[in-house]
């Protein structure tokens, strides 16, 4: 099978171990570019990495490269691509495009010329041409442009990735499922401990982990994707695909949740219940300060409030109760804590051993670990854990 050249879309700061996992599902020449992946694979590994990716928001598949120097040398260009392949002739579809440095003022002038093309195609070939919808296309184009050179892709995710299926109720400041299982997987967790989220909302973070656990694939409880749509949609090797996931039955640890909100923990209850993942996730309504591990060593992973869609009184204040608690309750746990307010998580008290920038939407992030240890640290070990 000829190899085809992908696009896998993230957030910025997740690029490094998203292509860890890309080619550990199979890619072939990885490159990391912002807030993606390029890559190579067959056609069928699209499928693959749109079920299987945890770190992916989107998927492209690169279908036509060329340069241009005109307006007209870009409509035909996109005119010979052969989309009959692809899109019913009534069906629908949407363009997207950007630029950088290029001779079009805007996306949407690019993205209407493409339009035009592809219609006009249709149009010769039968008479009939597809018509646009926005919102849920039967195929979606996006076009690259850099200066005279441009780049037409399929998405084949169609919907975001990071949009599983197992969440019926959402947190007021929900953190991406998607930078989530980022923020597990750069932890360093193995799986090989309790994981423990104090302000669990609606549980984000605790379903991603047990699903990494269990090797639940990130798309399993999913029905749609865009490649689904498609003339060209393999159903058999989907369906062969999803029956070859191996997933666990049991893991010896488990998960635990508590938020001091009865609406936001009945929130994770539905999720997790959702999910199927009640034998394996434990949710308590209670102040985080009153928490602590059922056993150690376990691992805590929390986003706490930023102050910037929830409204805390005195975020310091409430950021050193945080600290406070993992001192006093947490001893031989490791803890990771991600916040956009800087002062807050210095109010924290406790001296980081590993600083990872992230972002969360559009707030620039810092996702940082404590190590609490049992009494006192190693005599002969700096603040980084290494031995001096």
């Amino acid at each position: 099978m000829n190899k085809e050249n992908f696009v896998a879309k993230t957030f910025d700061g997740l690029e490094d171990i998203l292509r860890t996992e890309l080619e550990e599902l199979g890619a072939e020449n990885c490159e990391v570019i912002s807030r993606g992946v390029q890559f190579k694979g067959d056609f069928n590994l699209l499928y693959t990495i749109n079920y299987y990716s945890r770190l992916s928001l989107r998927i492209l598949w690169e279908v036509k490269r060329f340069k241009f120097r005109s307006n007209e040398e870009f409509y035909k260009a996109i005119k010979g691509f052969p989309a009959e392949n692809y899109l019913r002739k009534n069906g629908n579809l949407s363009i997207s495009a950007s630029l950088h440095n290029t001779i079009f003022n805007t996306p949407l002038f690019a993205s209407l010329l493409a339009k035009d093309a592809i219609c006009d195609r249709f149009r010769e070939q039968s008479g009939e041409r597809p018509s646009v919808d926005k919102e849920n296309p039967d195929v979606r184009f996006h076009l690259h442009v850099y200066q005279h050179e441009a780049t037409l892709f399929l998405d084949s995710s169609g919907e975001s990735l990071h949009k599983r299926g197992y969440k019926i109720a959402n947190h007021t400041a929900p953190i991406n499922e998607v930078m989530a299982a980022g923020m597990i997987k750069l932890s360093g967790w193995k799986a090989d401990c309790d994981l423990i989220d104090f302000m669990c909302g609606s549980g984000t973070i605790l379903i991603e982990g047990a699903m990494i656990a269990l090797n639940i694939p990130a798309g399993f409880y999913r029905d749609r994707y865009g490649f689904m749509r498609w003339l060209n949609f393999d159903k058999a090797y989907w369906e062969q695909l999803k029956e070859a996931a191996d997933i666990r039955n049991d893991v010896l640890i488990n998960f635990y949740g508590f938020d001091i909100s009865a609406r936001y923990l009945h929130m994770a209850i539905d999720n997790v219940d959702h999910a199927g993942l009640c034998d394996f996730i434990r949710l308590k309504k209670r102040d985080f300060e009153e928490t602590s591990p059922v056993r150690t060593p376990a691992f805590v992973i929390l986003n706490p409030p930023y102050g910037e869609r929830l409204s805390i009184p005195d975020l310091n204040a409430f950021y050193h109760s945080i600290g406070d608690t993992l001192k006093k309750k947490y001893a031989g746990c490791t803890a990771w804590i991600i916040s956009s307010d800087l002062d807050a998580l210095k109010s924290i008290g406790l001296h980081p051993t590993r600083k990872i920038t992230l972002f969360n939407g559009q707030l620039e992030c810092k996702f940082m670990r404590f190590e609490m240890y049992q009494g006192r640290k190693h005599e002969g070990e700096n603040d980084n854990g290494r031995t001096t």
